[in-house]
């Protein structure tokens, strides 16, 4: 009987651990994030697992993106660097376009954005859906 307590109070002890430890929050790096600002405009940010991260928007329909949204296209993209702690990522974006600063909460496919603009001092939220390419 005590061995079986023992065996039981150890169960518990585990179990309890693994319900208290959040899940991840992972990046999908195979495709785009995605937001249509309106009838033909769409932002897109592109995660990459060495750290870089791509913004930019588009007149395109964002799944057509890709023959353009790469590290290599300095003119149409902005670029910097995202860090990921719990379920929260951040990052600065800039290019010659302009800068942008970038928080999130990672929800699933989606993620919860608040960014501001460098040089106009607005903040916007947006929420991007992942998009598999």
């Amino acid at each position: 009987m005590k061995k079986t307590a023992a065996a039981l109070s150890a169960l518990l002890i585990i179990l309890a651990f693994f319900s208290f430890t959040p899940a991840g929050c992972p990046l999908d790096y195979k495709g785009i994030y995605a937001i249509k600002l309106d009838g033909e405009h769409s932002a897109v940010l592109r995660f990459y697992e060495d750290g870089t991260v791509l913004a930019s928007s588009s007149v395109n329909d964002y799944m057509d993106v890709m023959s353009w949204f790469n590290k290599d296209n300095k003119d149409m993209v902005l670029k910097g660097t995202y860090k990921v702690k719990k379920c929260v990522v951040r990052f600065s974006v800039s290019g010659m376009t302009g800068e942008q600063k970038y928080e999130g909460t990672i929800n699933g496919n989606k993620i919860d954005f608040e960014l501001k603009d460098k040089d106009s001092k607005k903040s916007t939220k947006r929420t991007y859906t992942f998009y598999a390419l």
